[in-house]
């Protein structure tokens, strides 16, 4: 291996900082979201994401069409919905023609712990705004 096939370790070193200064406050601003909703509203941030897409929908959303929006796998979100179901978070039904697919909406107490979760979330991600990381600007523009 001649000098010009060596790998540059400090151009290695320097754009792994640079990367491992976006994803650490990433990842920590994602353990308090999931701390403080599991803390105060009993859910995880995928539960969240299913209260929220359930909400704007309205009425029933195909389960399939949840594990899209949410990018998670079928199994994944089906061990949860029921979770959920069993919480009376979501109500679960089959829908007519297919009895493999299921579909959910939120029930009234979902809609309730779903609009209190809002208020924790944006209260965390404020938090995370007012701190110096890479991630600030990006959780500022939110509000631009």
């Amino acid at each position: 291996m001649t000098s010009h096939d060596a790998p540059d370790t400090e151009a290695a070193g320097r754009a792994l900082d640079s990367w491992l200064g976006i994803a650490r406050p990433v990842e920590a601003i994602g353990a308090a979201l999931e701390s403080a909703l599991g803390e105060h509203h009993a859910i995880c941030l995928t539960a969240y994401e299913i209260m929220r897409l359930l909400s704007d929908d309205g009425g029933w959303t195909p389960l399939a069409e949840v594990c899209r929006a949410v990018d998670r796998s079928q199994p994944r979100i089906s061990r949860l919905v029921t979770q959920m179901q069993d919480e009376g978070l979501v109500d679960r039904a089959r829908v007519d023609g297919d009895g493999r697919a299921f579909r959910i909406r939120l029930t009234p107490r979902g809609r309730e712990v779903h609009a209190a979760a809002s208020v924790t979330l944006v209260e965390v991600l404020d938090r995370a705004a007012r701190e110096d990381s890479p991630v600030t600007r990006l959780l500022g523009a939110r509000t631009a």
